[in-house]
């Protein structure tokens, strides 16, 4: 299961996170966070500040006699406590000479409906409109299991089941086939590889322990390991699409038996889908050892269009799911960030990242800077400095952080980090203690003020869960999407595309612990995730929404909608760059670019293949026959000919060659295509050529290309000469453009690289 980083997500309360309320709210009650004196001190008698807390409003004249009714007490964020309380209730407690504040419950909002948004998608044109939001399209997931009771799953406004399903819900320990309904239509369990094996465990539930994430199929999201759905009000990409659950793995088991795997695309298959979506990657040496390869070219043949994660590995080689047949994914940024307010007390405001998930008190609050690294490191705070302050820290290295337990033990109020990449810095279980990442400018802000203070600087208010839109740059190339090359082969460009991938919504179960808040578990319906597991079903909801306007395109021709007709510059107009260098990228990281559902609709051209297309190119491979029949799970295959790598109908162009001593061999490399005209039944086609570079020479034939009518297709060869001392990496795209608009891009890229280690 392909490694993902767990986020928090900022606009969930954590008053209606405690696994212990359960009681369901009495009419006049609400609840309420009350803020007591920061230096109130506990009675010895009470062994804790719950029973504390607790015997406090049992003095009440109207107590509180319901443990349930009693929430959270909090020692470490603030000095308080959570409860539910009648409006007589509160009144008393206001009259309490320890009483600060109080803060009545709200409910964030989530915002999964930015990413399809960011994707190009609009509720009043498109292809959301033209697709009726994926109608009539069945989108199989085969990840980890599921939690049924997330409102990811209703049903409201969906179509009737169709009719070509033959899959059901069956029944598990804690999972019941009546939680199906007629957004979640099928859900199976394929663990008997995975209890058999090594490290086994104990059976779960389809209802218990993590589950996927797809934007892929409607109201919820993307994900992997621990992943989930979005909320009712939140569409997701194919809020209309029926979703099958194919569970390979659970809670206890993130790696997931090949023999499961096979198991649930098999029975995909059987069941009628028409969109797989997977987060599972394996490291191996050839496709026909591929758990997931050989599956999906099956999956293919049938006309199922199959989307994967590329891996979180940005290192040479260790792309995973790159076979030509497989939709590969990578990930990028988007325009959204979780941010805090920082007011000084010179009036000075700032602002950070955070994944703080709490609103708390603050005013006043000292600043104490840690200066010295050897003074600052872990566990060496002195609590008689820093506790009940706001601690700020320089020059915060952003691979090995660990602050939030340091903070927490040494009585410190808060964390002020300064990093040169403050959006990437915090971990998944920081989230629980109020740490702000500033940029080196906004920390000069502070120190600066620190240093003018001589009677000793404060922070006059924090503000937490904010949420920042229209961020820029946006999209990045995220830092751990997997770039390829796939060691299988090197000269397909692989990962396909970029999608959302980064702090994506997902959703969570509640019998399970989340995060802890100091001494108590936290849970939550829904939680922020990153990773190329979480781009993925982007396309495969993409997808979704394209064979719902087009029943009739092949996986090959959704693919290349998708590509020739996605951009490569972000929100700043220039080309993209990565997430934590902020060094410019080439299609040898971002390959074709990121996914632009406005456009791909209407993509003018398409590059087309058929499973005998996949077949003459194994051929060519070199594989031996027994190989083949391996990869394509049959014998009646035959070939048309040895297709080269260079000449299969693939959107991207390249050519990729193993490093020899300090130079790129110059070569000389001839790729042959055919595009196909799926739009405008009479239009004429020019090839342009933009960003060639001086050590690269390109020569394509025709450059005009005539179609009088839809289906017709044409010819064409581009042939690529790349001198000796050309650089590692060298690229230039063509676009084929006509007098309607269309503009049908394609990246052409000469790689050399070292050998695999």
């Amino acid at each position: 299961m392909a490694a993902i980083t767990l986020f928090l997500l900022l606009n969930f309360l954590s008053i209606l996170s405690c696994a212990t309320a359960h009681a369901e709210p009495h009419p006049q009650h609400q609840t309420y966070i009350v803020q007591l004196e920061h230096d109130l001190q506990k009675p010895s008698p009470f062994p804790n500040h719950q029973s504390w807390h607790f015997s406090l409003l049992q003095s009440l004249a109207n107590p509180i006699a319901d443990e349930e009714m009693f929430l959270y007490s909090y020692t470490h964020v603030m000095h308080g406590f959570s409860c539910r309380l009648t409006e007589a209730q509160l009144s008393e407690i206001e009259t309490w000479p320890a009483h600060v504040a109080t803060y009545p419950e709200t409910l964030g909002k989530l915002l999964t409906t930015h990413t399809p948004e960011f994707i190009g998608l609009s509720h009043d044109s498109g292809l959301w409109l033209n697709s009726s939001y994926g109608e009539g399209v069945i989108v199989g997931v085969i990840d980890t299991a599921i939690w049924p009771s997330s409102e990811s799953f209703h049903d409201q406004g969906m179509p009737a089941v169709l009719e070509k399903w033959k899959g059901k819900c069956e029944e598990a320990e804690h999972f019941k086939p009546s939680y199906c309904n007629r957004k979640l239509i099928g859900s199976r369990l394929f663990l008997k590889g995975t209890k058999v094996g090594p490290g086994s465990a104990s059976d779960e539930s389809l209802s218990h322990g993590t589950h996927i994430c797809s934007t892929a199929a409607g109201n919820f999201v993307p994900g992997a390991s621990y992943s989930g759905h979005a909320k009712g009000t939140a569409r997701g990409v194919a809020s209309r699409a029926h979703i099958a659950i194919y569970a390979v793995a659970n809670s206890e088991s993130e790696n997931p038996s090949s023999v499961d795997v096979l198991a649930a695309f098999d029975q995909a298959m059987g069941d009628g889908v028409d969109v797989i979506s997977l987060s599972i990657g394996v490291d191996v040496p050839s496709p026909y050892e591929d758990a997931i390869s050989m599956p999906s070219l099956t999956a293919v043949d049938r006309g199922i269009f199959v989307a994967a994660a590329a891996a979180n590995n940005p290192a040479r080689w260790a792309l995973q799911n790159g076979a030509p047949w497989i939709s590969t994914v990578g990930a990028g940024t988007v325009d959204r960030s979780f941010t805090a307010q920082i007011v000084l007390s010179n009036g000075a405001m700032i602002e950070g990242y955070s994944f703080f998930q709490l609103d708390i008190f603050a005013a006043d609050v000292p600043l104490y800077h840690c200066q010295s690294k050897l003074g600052c490191g872990s566990s060496s705070l002195n609590r008689s400095e820093v506790a009940g302050k706001i601690v700020l820290f320089d020059d915060v290295d952003p691979e090995g952080i660990h602050t939030a337990p340091d903070l927490l033990d040494s009585g410190a109020f808060g964390g002020l980090l300064v990093t040169n990449h403050p959006e990437t810095l915090f971990h998944p279980d920081e989230g629980y203690f109020p740490m702000i990442a500033l940029s080196q400018g906004s920390g000069d802000t502070v120190r600066n003020y620190i240093a003018c203070s001589p009677g000793g600087a404060k922070v006059q208010s924090l503000r937490f869960r904010l949420t920042k839109l229209g961020g820029t740059p946006a999209p990045k190339v995220a830092l751990y999407s997997s770039r390829g090359p796939d060691a299988v082969n090197p000269s397909i460009l692989k990962p396909d595309l970029l999608a959302p991938g980064h702090q994506i919504l997902a959703a969570f179960s509640r019998e399970r612990p989340y995060t802890s808040l100091g001494e108590y578990s936290v849970v939550t319906d829904y939680g922020l995730l990153t990773g190329t597991s979480m781009a993925a079903p982007h396309v495969a909801g993409a997808a979704a929404l394209l064979k719902s306007v087009y029943p009739e395109w092949t996986p090959a021709a959704i693919r290349s909608a998708l590509m020739t007709t996605a951009y490569v510059v972000d929100n700043t107009g220039k080309i993209f760059t990565e997430q934590q260098t902020d060094e410019p990228m080439t299609p040898a990281e971002f390959r074709a670019g990121h996914i632009d559902l406005k456009r791909a609709m209407d993509p003018g051209l398409v590059y087309d293949l058929r499973t005998q297309d996949y077949v003459d190119f194994l051929c060519g491979q070199n594989f031996t026959e027994k190989q083949i029949n391996a990869i394509l799970r049959q014998r009646g295959w035959h070939c048309r000919a040895e297709l080269k790598v260079e000449d299969l109908n693939y959107p991207s162009l390249t050519t990729t060659t193993i490093k020899v001593g300090d130079k790129g061999p110059g070569r000389t490399v001839k790729f042959r295509r055919v595009l196909t005209n799926v739009g405008e039944g009479k239009s004429v086609y020019r090839a342009t050529l933009e960003n060639v570079p001086p050590t690269m020479r390109i020569k394509v034939e025709p450059k005009r290309l005539s179609f009088h009518c839809r289906k017709e297709t044409k010819k064409f060869s581009v042939t690529l000469d790349v001198e000796e001392d050309s650089p590692e990496k060298v690229y230039c795209f063509l676009r084929w453009t006509d007098q309607h608009g269309h503009v049908v891009s394609s990246p052409i890229v000469a790689m050399t690289v070292p050998p695999p280690q």
